[in-house]
């Protein structure tokens, strides 16, 4: 199965004639558009979504304020709101790629973490996360979760070739 890269979510209508309203992670750099295959997956047991997801195509996208889409065979308001909510997911694919030393923050995840110096194994990145500021690795080391900065001062090398990201350890971990 292709690795799937959330997008957002929705959780809510738009209009009378079957639209959503979707919230994006990164609106601003969105790649998705009208006819883009899609991937929902149900938040919650409310949604008539099936539990493993669905692949929808988008018919329109219109940005602005709010990103409002209108999904192939939705026509009806009923069906929008018996679909949310749901998160969005993209084919990772699908997306774009990038020039020399851009990367997607998903393609940090499952990379094995070492530190700088020693080249010791860590532990491996299990997610990102952001504390409004700065995006944050959350590393696995024997079960327990630590959080890093990604920023030069901790992460000191991505090297893709070994599916290695080489981190200085703050000293209060």
């Amino acid at each position: 199965m292709s690795k799937l890269i959330e997008l957002g979510s929705c959780r809510k209508p738009h209009g009378i004639k079957g639209a959503f309203s979707f919230y994006l992670i990164n609106s601003e750099s969105s790649s998705l558009k009208s006819g883009q295959k899609i991937t929902l997956v149900p938040l919650d047991g409310k949604s008539s979504i099936r539990e493993e997801g669905e692949e929808f195509e988008i018919e329109t996208i219109n940005f602005g304020n709010k990103t409002i889409v209108r999904l192939k065979n939705i026509a009806d308001r009923n069906e929008v709101e018996n679909m949310i909510p749901f998160s969005i997911f993209i084919k990772r694919e699908d997306l774009p790629d990038f020039e020399e030393d851009n990367f997607y923050l998903n393609d940090l995840i499952g990379l094995s973490v070492k530190k700088w110096e020693s080249k010791d194994l860590v532990g491996e990145v299990v997610d990102i996360g952001t504390n409004g500021v700065q995006d944050i690795l959350k590393i696995n080391t024997s079960g327990k979760i630590i959080d890093i900065l990604l920023v030069d001062a901790f992460v000191k090398e991505i090297n893709w070739d070994e599916e290695t990201v080489y981190i200085v350890m703050p000293e209060i971990i």
